[in-house]
């Protein structure tokens, strides 16, 4: 049997060129009523109403009760491809989110802290308030959005439905956060590790084609690699869990995972904070831990020196098997500059081959605090562009 395409001539035909004709006049004219359609077109009332249902079907235009011409009715548009995302980065204490474009162009930015230990039923309210907040700002109708994404810290499953263990996040262990958040939002959501979602972003920038880590510094410690600008995953989506590695079986500090001499015990922000509060005799926050270092304090940038050392000599391994031209650094410890960057650069460099030192540009990452929120958004999108 013949199954050639319905010819000019065809019924079928006839009625593809009136759509086109349709939707060239809304492309040439905007928004407007249907009977302005008719006339742009030459074509019957009812026959632009007939072909407007089916277009609204299709979810190729909208309607809506407006003025044109100082008359009220029915108003016929394009509908706008939904052509922005939403990143969001979920950290221990904070939520930040961003709107904008594939290019990791961001329209809009909001922040805001949580209490340590937050629960989901607490916290996906906020994320919903902060993307709210950024649509509004950015000037992004809900309609626009086409797809948001999550950098957790910890494992994600290969699915991206679940978060698994050894996140800091305990209390969204197997939670279904990828059908959970995309319920509140109502965009479908793509959930990744921080560290993976901050490589993509630092990578949206640098476009290193050589091999890129990086780093994200935090209560924990994680890294994102990326190589020729995809992704490095593993069997299980672990790959980059550098927090966990053995760097000093001695040390005393017992890591949440169960074992001692973990990197995150000697080299995280909370590591930091524990030492620095020993030594001083009592509790010091992060805030003041970043003044004391402005202030060339010498015990605090002792303890920032030991960190910074520790986390070179650990990234010298990923150093040695990647040979990546680039390792960058996000958290509050690598935005103090070079207090930090030089012992961890030290630490680095005392346990590589030279060539593979000469090579790697260790550095803050260009996209600050926001590196994991952008790289979510461009993931997200890139990631829903591929699956069109």
């Amino acid at each position: 049997m013949s199954t050639r395409a319905p010819g000019p001539g065809s019924l079928a035909g006839l009625r593809r060129a009136n759509r086109d004709r349709v939707l060239g006049a809304l492309a040439d004219h905007g928004e407007v009523n249907q009977a302005t359609l008719a006339r742009e077109t030459g074509l019957s009332s009812a026959s632009v109403s007939g072909l407007v249902r089916t277009l609204v079907g299709e979810g190729a235009v909208v309607v809506r009760d407006g003025t044109a011409n100082g008359r009220r009715g029915r108003l016929v548009s394009l509908r706008r491809t939904a052509s922005a995302g939403v990143g969001i980065d979920l950290g221990r204490r904070h939520c930040r989110v961003v709107v904008g474009g594939a290019d990791g162009d961001v329209l809009a930015e909001a922040v805001a802290e949580l209490e340590d230990d937050h629960l989901p039923d607490d916290t996906l309210p906020v994320v919903d308030d902060l993307v709210r907040r950024c649509s509004e700002a950015a000037g992004v109708a809900p309609a626009e959005l086409a797809v948001a994404g999550l950098g957790v810290p910890g494992p994600v499953e290969p699915s991206g439905e679940r978060i698994t263990g050894g996140t800091i996040l305990r209390g969204w262990t197997d939670l279904p956060v990828r059908e959970t958040l995309g319920a509140a939002l109502g965009v479908p959501v793509f959930v990744d590790n921080d560290a993976n979602m901050g490589v993509v972003g630092v990578d949206s920038v640098l476009g290193s084609d050589s091999g890129l880590v990086f780093v994200k510094v935090g209560s924990g410690i994680g890294a994102g690699v990326a190589v020729g600008g995809r992704v490095v995953r593993g069997v299980t989506s672990m790959a980059g869990e550098i927090g966990h590695l053995p760097v000093d079986t001695r040390l005393p500090t017992m890591c949440r995972c169960g074992r001692r001499g973990c990197l995150e015990t000697a080299g995280s922000s909370g590591a930091v904070l524990a030492s620095l509060g020993a030594a001083l005799g009592r509790r010091v926050t992060m805030p003041e831990a970043l003044e004391l270092v402005a202030d060339r304090d010498p015990v605090a940038l002792a303890v920032l020196e030991d960190a910074g050392n520790v986390l070179g000599r650990a990234l010298a391994g990923l150093g040695m098997a990647l040979n990546p031209g680039v390792v960058a650094l996000a958290g509050a410890l690598p935005e103090l500059g070079e207090p930090y960057l030089e012992p961890v650069r030290t630490g680095f460099r005392q346990a590589v081959l030279p060539a593979i030192n000469d090579a790697t540009a260790v550095v803050v990452s260009p996209l600050g605090a926001r590196t994991v929120a952008v790289g979510a958004l461009v993931a997200a999108l890139r990631a829903t562009a591929a699956a069109a």
